[in-house]
């Protein structure tokens, strides 16, 4: 529990109204904060993952707004799609510079957090902690430059040691680091970095929010019509979403439904000309997810087969899981991991569009499977991913004397949320 005297600063690229995985996680986390300490939230104007501005927001220096009890500064920026790698640089630049001065400017932090990516977040943060004598806080929710270079031809030499020294430096100059995958921690510490100041807090699960009831309509026309195999979420370079087409020309009595936007989407598009199966329904809030899902017959989680891939664990698959949807992934390591201990699923090869027909067919055959796979999802996550556990033991990390702190914390896991 924190005391009276803090007070945390949360410096992230993304947040709501935008939807994806490090948007989730933010709102959770600073939220629940919220009821024990005052929260700021930093962050860009919102516009991922089209570059266009959400309705109701301007590019203005800053604006402020309430979301609950977190007060949240959005800061003006430079629009870019996720598509577009150099306007991308230079906004993540940008934020970098802009943030330190709106942080310094603006507010009195004791605790201040960074959330990768993009990992210049974390200059911003250590800038704005040490002059306002706050901790410093990086989280690291992908290895950088590693995750780049796994979904890009980006070859720059000069560029990519500029951003290994970067990241190396802010590793050591933190006061706490977090981690949302235990694959992390020796990486990490390769650079120099002393295990005792790593700590390991994982996405979670709002468990009630995919509770809800049935929508009074599809959300998705004509979803409840045919055996459907749902994608939700970033359509980016990382995903591989071509496996989808190769596999909706073999099997033209299932729908594969594609939710979400990103850097991949039009060119999928145009390539799925002509397959009646294939559905793109573009970018839904994220109060709509939770139906989709559940209207549904399996959930599809891919990733492109690279090795830094095996050290991550999608959101999505949690969400799925969640929603008591039966699951195809294509992700090795720590997800197939997951998938396998809580048996909620069929692995398969990253980028097989035999074995994704494979898995397809076995599931649709099979409704008892499937109701099995659905059921031991929802179980393991509802002992493993709760939010509310995981807020708490992450707030008491960074908040806590660090003369307290455990030799031990990267083999510490928060309660049943062992990854």
């Amino acid at each position: 529990m924190a005391d009276d005297s803090e007070s945390v600063l949360v410096v992230t690229q993304y947040f709501p109204p935008e939807t994806g995985a490090s948007q989730t996680r933010w709102d959770e986390l600073s939220r629940r904060w919220s009821d024990e300490v005052p929260v700021t939230v930093l962050t860009s104007a919102p516009d991922y993952p089209e570059g266009e501005l959400y309705d109701g927001y301007d590019n203005r220096w800053l604006r402020r707004e309430r979301r609950g009890d977190v007060e949240v500064l959005y800061t003006k920026t430079i629009t870019s799609s996720s598509g577009n790698l150099l306007r991308r640089s230079l906004k993540f630049v940008w934020f970098m510079l802009i943030s330190t001065i709106i942080g310094i400017r603006y507010t009195s932090p004791s605790v201040v957090v960074a959330t990768s990516p993009q990992p210049l977040t974390g200059v911003s943060a250590w800038i704005t902690a040490r002059v306002k004598g706050g901790s410093f806080v990086f989280e690291v929710r992908d290895l950088w430059p590693e995750s780049i270079l796994a979904v890009s031809e980006f070859g720059n030499r000069f560029v990519i040691r500029g951003m290994e020294r970067t990241v190396a430096f802010l590793y050591r100059r933190a006061d706490h680091l977090i981690v949302v995958s235990q694959a992390f921690v020796d990486p990490i510490a390769e650079c120099g970095v002393d295990r005792s100041k790593i700590s390991f807090h994982p996405n979670g699960i709002d468990l009630e929010f995919y509770r809800r009831g049935p929508a009074e309509s599809p959300v998705v026309d004509d979803i409840d019509d045919e055996f459907t195999v749902s994608y939700v979420g970033t359509i980016g370079r990382a995903h591989g979403l071509s496996v989808v087409l190769d596999a909706a020309l073999e099997l033209d009595d299932v729908q594969f439904v594609l939710v979400g936007d990103g850097a991949e989407r039009e060119e999928l598009e145009v390539r799925a000309a002509g397959l009646d199966n294939v559905v793109f329904a573009g970018r839904r809030p994220k109060e709509e997810v939770p139906a989709i899902l559940r209207e549904s017959d399996i959930a599809l989680v891919h990733l492109k087969p690279r090795d830094v891939f095996e050290t991550v664990i999608p959101s999505k698959l949690l969400e799925s899981m969640a929603a008591e949807l039966p699951i195809i992934l294509g992700v090795h390591g720590e997800a197939e991991r997951i998938l396998t201990e809580a048996d909620a699923g069929i692995a398969i090869e990253p980028g097989s569009g035999d074995e994704l027909i494979a898995a397809a067919e076995q599931l649709r055959e099979n409704p008892e499977q499937r109701q099995m796979f659905a059921f031991a999802g929802r179980e393991y996550v509802v002992e493993q991913f709760d939010w509310e556990t995981i807020a708490d033991a992450y707030l008491t990390t960074i908040t806590e004397d660090p003369d307290q702190r455990s030799d031990a914390r990267p083999e510490q896991s928060v309660t049943n949320a062992d990854l």
